[in-house]
This record gives C-alpha cells, sequence and structure tokens, in this order.
C-alpha cells in the first residue's frame, strides 16, 4: 500500500526544531543556545599564572626569612662576614702561585749562633723584599731562603718604624715579584674573604682563610709602637711565621697587606709608600697633622671631635676658606680632602696616607654649620709608642 503523503518518515524532529515558540518555554535550553563567552587568551592566563608565581615566591622567601632569621639584611652581613664561603681549591690554587713570591727571612743574632728562621717575606721585585721590620731587630746579619731553597744575604736598605715594614734588597736570588693589589683604602670591604700566606723551613707554608673583620685600626707592633690605619682579620695561622708574609683578596688573588703579625696587615697602598720612600731614601715619612680627639659618636656620620690643637703643629694655623676662626677644640672633623671621617682611625688613616709638607683642606662641623679649613702644609709624623695619646 502506498505510504500517505502526510505521514512523517524517519526519526521525529527535535523539540527545538521549529520557528515558533511558547513563552512558558523560553527557559534553559534557549538560554543554552546563547553564544558563550569567549574563553580569556591564553595570554591572559600565563600572566595571571606568573603573577601568582612571583607572590607566591616571595610570600616563602618572606616566610623562611621569618623563621631563619635571613629577612633582616644586617644579619644577612654579619653571617657573611663571620661564616663566609670559602673554596678548598681555590686556597690551594692561591697558596701555590703566590707561594712563590713568599721568601723564609732567617736571622743569624749577634751572639754568631747558627741562624733562625724569623718570618717571612713579600717579593714586590726582581731583588726586592718587603717584610716586618721587628723580625730584624738586633741583627748582624739577615738572609732569604726562597721556595727553591736557595740562600742570599740580604742588605736592608730601609725601616720604617711606623709602619713595622722593612725593605730588603738581595743578590743572587732569582725572584717571583708578587701581584700587588692597585686599589688603595677605598677598596677594602668589611667580610672581603681574605687569605694569610707565610712560609716556614723546608715544605712547611702557614695559610689561613678568613675575613676582614675591620679597618683603619690601631694595632700595637711587637716593638711597642702603636701602629694605624691597619687592616685586621680572623685569618690567623696560629704561628709568628706568617709575620712579613701576604694577605691576599680570594676574589683576586692579589695581595692587598703585609702581614706584620698573625691577624693583623699594613694595607698594600701603605706599604707601597713607605717601599719606595725606603727605595729612594732610606727612610719613610707620613703625614701629620697635629690633633688630638675623639670619636664624636653622638652625631649620624660620626667624626672627630677635636679635643687639643698641638701647639706649633700644622693644625695651630689653618687658614679658614670663609675668612673666619680657624680649627678649635670643639670642632668635628668629618672629612680630609674627599676622604669621609668617622673616627679617629679614619682620620690617622687619613692623614698619614699623605705627603708632608702638602695642603690639605678639612671639613668640619662647628655650632652645626659646615666648614671648609686648609691647612697650608702637613708636618711629619712620629712614632707613637701604644701608651702614648693618639694625634692625628
Amino acid at each position: 500500500m502506498p505510504a500517505d503523503d502526510d505521514e512523517a518518515s524517519g526519526p521525529p524532529p527535535h523539540p527545538l526544531d521549529r520557528v515558533w515558540f511558547h513563552p512558558s518555554e523560553l527557559g534553559s535550553p534557549v538560554t543554552a543556545l546563547r553564544p558563550q563567552p569567549a574563553a580569556p587568551r591564553v595570554w591572559i592566563a600565563a600572566a595571571l599564572a606568573l603573577l601568582v608565581g612571583i607572590f607566591g615566591t616571595l610570600g616563602v622567601v618572606s616566610v623562611v626569612g621569618t623563621f631563619t632569621g635571613n629577612g633582616d639584611n644586617t644579619n644577612r652581613l654579619q653571617r657573611a662576614t663571620t661564616t663566609p664561603f670559602i673554596d678548598p681549591d681555590r686556597i690551594a690554587t692561591l697558596a701555590q702561585s703566590t707561594g712563590r713570591s713568599i721568601v723564609t727571612i732567617s736571622v743569624v743574632p749577634p751572639a754568631g749562633t747558627d741562624a733562625t728562621a724569623a718570618g717571612s717575606g713579600v717579593a714586590i721585585g726582581d731583588d726586592r723584599i718587603l717584610t716586618a721590620a721587628h723580625l730584624l731587630t738586633d741583627q748582624s746579619a739577615v738572609s732569604v731562603i726562597s721556595v727553591g731553597g736557595q740562600v742570599s744575604k740580604a742588605t736592608v736598605v730601609g725601616v720604617d718604624p711606623q709602619t713595622d715594614l722593612a725593605l730588603l734588597k738581595v743578590d743572587g736570588v732569582e725572584l717571583a715579584p708578587a701581584q700587588l693589589s692597585s686599589g688603595g683604602a677605598s677598596t677594602l670591604r668589611i667580610g672581603t674573604t681574605v687569605v694569610a700566606v707565610g712560609t716556614g723551613p723546608g715544605n712547611h707554608r702557614p695559610v689561613a682563610a678568613g675575613v676582614i673583620s675591620d679597618f683603619n685600626q690601631f694595632v700595637t707592633y711587637p716593638t711597642g709602637v702603636l701602629g694605624a690605619a691597619m687592616v685586621v682579620t680572623d685569618a690567623k695561622a696560629g704561628t709568628a711565621m706568617v709575620d712579613g708574609g701576604a694577605l691576599l683578596d680570594v676574589g683576586t688573588g692579589a695581595v692587598i697587606g703585609i702581614l706584620t703579625s698573625d691577624g693583623a696587615a699594613v694595607p698594600i697602598d701603605v706599604a707601597r709608600n713607605a717601599a719606595d720612600q725606603l727605595g729612594t731614601t732610606g727612610q719613610a715619612v707620613h703625614g701629620w697633622l697635629g690633633v688630638v680627639g675623639a670619636d664624636a659618636n653622638d652625631r649620624q656620620g660620626g667624626g672627630v671631635r677635636v679635643q687639643t690643637v698641638v701647639p706649633g703643629s700644622p693644625a695651630a694655623n689653618p687658614i679658614d676658606l670663609i675668612g673666619t676662626q680657624a680649627l678649635l677644640p670643639g670642632d668635628v672633623i668629618t672629612a680630609v680632602g674627599d676622604v669621609d671621617v668617622a673616627s679617629v682611625g679614619d682620620l690617622v688613616a687619613a692623614v698619614r696616607r699623605l705627603v708632608p709638607q702638602s695642603p690639605v683642606d678639612l671639613t668640619i662641623i662647628r655650632a652645626d654649620k659646615i666648614r671648609h679649613v686648609q691647612v697650608p702644609a702637613l708636618g711629619a709624623s712620629q712614632a707613637l709608642a701604644a701608651d702614648l695619646a693618639i694625634v692625628a
């Protein structure tokens, strides 16, 4: 029988497959058919993820800092200056390379007994050696023993009691000059990792690693003289054989000081200046101002409060650049030239680095006002015993 034309064939139509809808039917099915918002762009999602990661990381660091004490920069600095990471391989390399420039200083006592190993010395030229002057006290003869075992008599070119340094000249020994740092006091930083290297009989080579704990300090030499501008370090080898040896910057490998005792060194710029003068004239002179003062701990930035101006000294008759009174007790010295002064140690170190007879500008505070005073010509400092007043 033929099929009825009105009878639909196939599956029934979908309920929504029509043109007209009753208002009661406008519900979720229609809503579902409406266009949906486009998905966020990938870069937006990535940016949000990055921000979450950053803030999450900062949060973790903050929490870790809170519980470990590392959240404070000062604490981190203190830890860095007391417990630095020291690479043993780096130390060994420096000891071996610089060790070729460290010689043994032997002294024959006046009584004529056998020579004794007194300490170390640092080769600063093909035939010149810097060492600690106190090693040569009461000597009748000085000998130098190189790393290769060569022995040569040494001539004392000159001695500087104020730095406890002596310059020696040798013949017949092949020296390997050390690499001396080209920087001065401005390059010294508390916390810098350093190595003290000395020498001794045979293959003994005392080495100690540590950090610079302070600089521009006063240290009493074994001679009883008060040394200024000294570098103090906890790199102590525990033996007097490092006296006259080298203090090295681990980062650069250069000599930044000549050790006068275990843990104290003359900064290399001061040592180089002394060596140059000793090599030229046989003696060394250093600047002297003529004031007795104390640390001005009651003001921000410190300084040196003048207590006494030594009569007849260079400081007694300076020229005030603004035409008023000159340097007076109660003035606070805050700079020597362009070098800031925060303590008596800083003042003495800055002045002694200058050449006698040279003019110098001082920045002072008087009655809460900044003044600039010029000292026409510095004097020459004298070696001071440790129990005497510190005079810059």
